[in-house]
This record gives C-alpha cells, structure tokens and sequence, in this order.
C-alpha cells in the first residue's frame, strides 16, 4: 500500500503523502483476540515451532559459515 501511496503524489494525483493516505485507506474493523482457550492453545504451538525453526536457522547458518572459512 505505501508503494501506491507514494506513486501516487509522485504522479500528482494527490498533493501531499497525508492527502493520498486519507484517500487510499480507511479504519478497517477491529478484531480482538479470541478468548477460547483452544486457539491460545494452537498460537502458543505455533509459536514454539517458529522459535524451534528460528533456532534450527542460526545453527545452520554457523555451519555454513564456518565451511567458508
């Protein structure tokens, strides 16, 4: 979206960057977090295996790192 907004007043379709925001975007719908423990549940999983493949990551990027060396 900021890419079209810059576009935008580059183009002078609108005068200022504050101009094209107002125009281009709108409040959208504000969606709270769910209170049902199962999906905390499935979150708190999730995230676990995100910091397990993060971990994974740094690991391997040392390995390969160090066969450049």
């Amino acid at each position: 979206m900021g890419a079209a907004i810059l576009g935008a007043v580059a183009a002078k379709k609108y005068a200022s960057l504050s101009e094209a925001m107002r125009a281009l975007n709108k409040a959208g719908q504000v969606i709270h977090p769910s209170k049902d423990p199962k999906v905390k549940k499935y979150h708190d999983a999730k995230y676990h295996i995100f910091r397990q493949l993060y971990e994974q990551q740094l690991s391997q990027r040392s390995i390969m790192a160090k066969a450049l060396e």
